[in-house]
């Protein structure tokens, strides 16, 4: 095999991430948001770094996507309440 300067490349790492992009198609997360997708990624024992890579994106949008998801599960801070309840 030629050298074209990858000798040291480590092939037990482009393997792993190879087969955690398979994963992520065979659980049917390639439609679903990015965050999720950066999820299942990292549970699988990727770096945000490599997610943002096999993900076509960058580490700090997904850090942003992620962070937003995780406040619209829990609901966040509900606007208009304290005024509902002033009316009452």
């Amino acid at each position: 095999m030629p050298d074209g300067g990858n000798a040291d490349r480590d092939w037990q790492a482009v393997i792993g991430r190879s087969l955690a992009f398979l994963c992520l198609a065979q659980a049917d997360l390639r439609d679903k948001g990015l965050a999720e997708q950066t999820l299942f990624l990292e549970s699988l024992g990727l770096t945000r770094k490599e997610a943002a890579g096999l993900l076509n994106s960058t580490p700090e949008s997904l850090t942003e996507l992620v962070s937003k998801s995780k406040k619209k599960k829990k609901g966040g801070a509900k606007r208009g309440t304290a005024k509902k309840k002033a009316n009452k």
